[in-house]
């Protein structure tokens, strides 16, 4: 499963449709007590900082979302019905957010408004046939950056590209019922598993709308009621609370800790822009029996990723200490399991390693790292931040996602499922998402554009592979990846 930028996934030729949900009647909106939880608000707060400056919006909103094939004939009214279906199904679509004068820290008060289910819609815009894959990157480019934005409503939008041009000479190629569907959601409303979740539900939805055929969908909550929930949460953290304490620690000179390899972050003429890769680590054969020996070890495999990012961290950085935010779900109520939302706290992972430690000391270590902080993600980071009067964002954030049993998980590769993320700007940040799918492991990375960031976030790569690699007793062979350069 690739995680790249739009830019880096080719779109085919053919007639694209953008897809924007309306409400039916103004006066259908009405003013929603309910909370932002606290990463939503902080999410509207950067944006406002950002606007705030004036500084260059080449980059954009911070948006998320998916790119696959729907093999079955295209029908613009059952989609319409799709759509709408779905827009009404996940009430953090029907909601948004808005400043209303000052709060009493001096700040712009968030105010959210909602719709109910029977007030959406959702209305195509023919934009025709585009000649080239390019001209169709450009369109939906431009549509989810003149569009997305946490506070301007829809939230999230669709485009699709039907009477697709073949292109090559396969089988699959030939097939005349075949469109492309492509996603886009500010983050505000959305998260990582959320994107994959909608994959399924989308198909599935228009599967019923054109065949009939049950959509198996299970009951869902709402992100607006968890939001409550974590507002409660993080309101009853104090300074003295354990998790503040701990995060005190891991912050102790006020900011996070970096990519163990420099980046070039002190080159003011370097680059903003971030590069990306996405490359598969280890095949289904190797994950499983990696799996297997950490299980007899007692462990996770989050401990075994964490374990050789420690063991890599020393044999390239000479770091007997990784210190690593990762990013964990809140999806603790089943209601909440198959809710599209951005349910994701972070934790801060805090691992030792000596000069003699091999795999198995390196798990074992991690698995204790990873225990010191089980269920930290439940208190919000945003609050915690707050009371330690701390405004640095994370630098080296690490996520490992188990999806082999999200709905549908083994039909992607059929559908050149692909998820996707806006661009981004930074000279320090360096991000790793490591996915287990059926067809293995693989890793998503965006870092510096600096040369120096390149060369050592690959190299640091490598070396992880290969960690990973002897821990699950596997052969190292060459020319597997596939890396995408932004």
């Amino acid at each position: 499963m690739e995680f790249t930028e739009l830019a880096d996934h080719p779109l085919p030729r053919g007639v694209v449709t953008e897809w924007i949900p309306t409400v039916t009647a103004t006066d259908r909106w009405y003013r929603d007590d309910r909370p932002l939880a606290y990463t939503h608000e902080e999410h509207c707060r950067h944006s406002l900082a950002k606007a705030a400056t004036g500084s260059s919006d080449e980059i954009g909103a911070a948006w998320i979302g998916a790119v696959f094939e729907i093999h079955d004939r295209y029908d613009a009214e059952a989609l319409r019905r799709a759509l709408r279906a779905w827009t009404a199904r996940h009430e953090t679509f029907r909601s948004t957010v808005t400043t209303d004068g000052v709060d009493a820290d001096g700040g712009a008060r968030l105010a959210r408004s909602t719709v109910p289910e029977d007030a959406v819609d959702v209305v195509p815009r023919v934009l025709g046939r585009r000649r080239t894959g390019s001209d169709v990157h450009a369109d939906v480019s431009d549509f989810f950056a003149r569009t997305l934005s946490p506070f301007r409503w829809p939230h999230c939008v669709v485009a699709t590209v039907e009477d697709i041009a073949p292109s090559s000479s396969t089988e699959e190629d030939d097939e005349t019922d075949r469109f492309l569907l492509v996603f886009g959601a500010d983050h505000s409303v959305m998260d990582a598993y959320s994107m994959l979740l909608a994959v399924s539900e989308l198909r599935r939805l228009y599967e019923f709308e054109i065949h009939a055929r049950d959509p198996r969908l299970a009951a869902i909550g709402s992100h607006l009621d968890f939001s409550v929930v974590d507002r409660e949460t993080g309101d009853c953290l104090t300074p003295d609370h354990e998790v503040v304490r701990t995060w005190s620690s891991f912050l102790s000179d006020g900011s996070f800790p970096p990519f163990p390899l420099p980046v070039g972050a002190d080159d003011e003429h370097g680059p903003e822009r971030q590069s990306s890769l996405s490359r598969y680590l280890l095949s289904a054969a190797d994950t499983d029996a990696l799996a297997a020996h950490t299980r007899a070890r007692g462990a996770s495999m989050t401990a075994a990723v964490v374990g050789a990012l420690a063991l890599t961290s020393r044999d390239l950085a000479g770091e007997r200490r990784l210190r690593v935010t990762m990013p964990m779900h809140t999806r603790f109520e089943p209601q909440y399991a198959e809710s599209v939302g951005w349910y994701v706290g972070v934790v801060p992972v805090d691992v030792h390693v000596d000069p003699g430690s091999d795999v198995d000391d390196a798990v074992r270590r991690a698995a204790a790292g990873l225990d010191a902080v089980k269920g930290y993600a439940r208190q919000p980071y945003s609050r915690v931040a707050r009371l330690l009067n701390v405004d640095s964002v994370p630098q080296f954030v690490v996520s490992y996602l188990d999806l082999r049993h999200t709905p549908d998980a083994e039909s992607w590769p059929l559908w050149n499922t692909r998820t996707l993320r806006s661009a981004t700007a930074s000279r320090d940040e360096v991000y790793f998402w490591i996915l287990r799918t059926p067809l293995g492991l693989s890793i998503a990375a965006r870092f510096p554009g600096h040369e120096e960031a390149v060369r050592n976030v690959h190299a640091y790569l490598a070396r992880f592979q290969e960690v990973l690699r002897e821990s699950a007793g596997a052969v190292v062979e060459s020319g597997a990846d596939r890396t995408v350069h932004a």
